[in-house]
């Protein structure tokens, strides 16, 4: 395929919350070798650059005046060494998943259906069902736009926390993910402390392949599929907070969950329950709403602009923070 670069696009395809806005300016990135020149295209306009995968953790409130990078390249390897395999950054991350499954390389099945791509897994260090992607990475390569290098980043250049990685701050916004790198168990390891995934495979011996399909069936009866309704899962992080605060609250609120975190002094608490006692499932602004099951999802009905969903976004968590003294934290990114 011709590198071309393409004027006026239309984002409504490459976002999973539907809303449209256009890119000025919009590259599809299937060969890493064109990037320099995508570069040198962005500098001579003076313009900023926005690197895109599926979407799948983006909302766009304006049209965006720069350049958009989509980021389509594609294969996956199997490495020498056990279990070590390397994808590229457009790869779909579920489809690597069942790649992995049925190649016996292990312990990845907890993050079965999360969409999005290879390349967005790092920047979002994704994560679920007692699973984060940090356990399993080794590098990734990144193309520089500041500099117009290629890097090798190891997971201490990575800065990996929950939600988070050195991509998300200023020094990393620069920094083109092209491929991954994961070391993978041959043989099984299974992570089933999670609530609800330990339910779902009680009296069955569990296995990768179980532990997948139990995921897949655990998230498919929670959250919307967005081919059917606009959305980005979960648009808020679970809140980490002292344990003091948690004793503080439970003084009111007995029953609220915590999660150990691996720092004796914090406890994470769900940020899907703390809406739900403020009455949010099904509430609305303009197009925008939040999903009548799920207190954490905020859908499009068809017409939402990317402000409405920011300003429901906005009202949720002003009333969290009024009634529990909690800042809730986007997970999606706002351009």
């Amino acid at each position: 395929m011709v590198f071309e670069i393409q004027e006026q696009v239309d984002l409504t395809p490459y976002n999973s919350f539907g809303v449209s806005q256009m890119a000025a300016y919009f590259a599809d990135i299937q060969d890493p070798a064109d990037l320099p020149q995508a570069r040198e295209f962005a500098a001579s306009k003076r313009l900023s650059v926005l690197v895109l995968g599926q979407g799948s953790n983006t909302l766009f409130i304006n049209d965006y005046p720069g350049l958009v990078l989509y980021m389509n390249n594609r294969g996956r390897e199997i490495l020498p060494g056990a279990g070590m395999l390397r994808a590229a950054a457009g790869e779909n991350w579920h489809e690597l998943v069942m790649f992995c499954l049925q190649n016996s390389l292990y312990g990845i099945e907890n993050l079965a259906l999360i969409p999005g791509t290879v390349g967005a897994a790092p920047i979002q260090n994704i994560g679920a069902y007692g699973v984060e992607l940090d356990q399993f990475f080794v590098e990734l390569e990144a193309f520089d736009l500041k500099t117009g290098e290629i890097r090798h980043m190891s997971k201490a250049d990575c800065e990996f926390a929950y939600r988070d990685s050195l991509f998300k701050q200023d020094p990393g916004q620069k920094l083109v993910v092209l491929s991954v790198t994961l070391q993978l168990a041959v043989e099984p390891v299974l992570e089933l402390g999670y609530a609800g995934l330990k339910e779902a495979l009680l009296g069955q011996e569990a296995t990768p392949q179980r532990v997948f399909d139990a995921v897949c069936a655990i998230r498919s009866s929670k959250l919307p599929d967005p081919k059917r309704i606009g959305n980005a899962g979960s648009f808020f992080k679970n809140p980490v907070v002292s344990r003091a605060k948690l004793l503080s609250l439970r003084e009111s609120y007995p029953e609220l969950p915590a999660w150990d975190t691996g720092d004796a002094d914090l406890v994470k608490l769900p940020a899907a329950w703390l809406l739900d006692q403020k009455g949010w499932k099904g509430k609305q602004r303009g197009g925008a709403a939040v999903h009548e099951d799920h207190a954490l999802v905020l859908v499009n009905r068809g017409n939402a602009s990317g402000e409405d969903v920011v300003l429901l976004a906005q009202d949720m968590s002003s009333s969290i923070l009024q009634g529990f003294g909690i800042a809730l934290q986007t997970e999606v990114r706002i351009v």
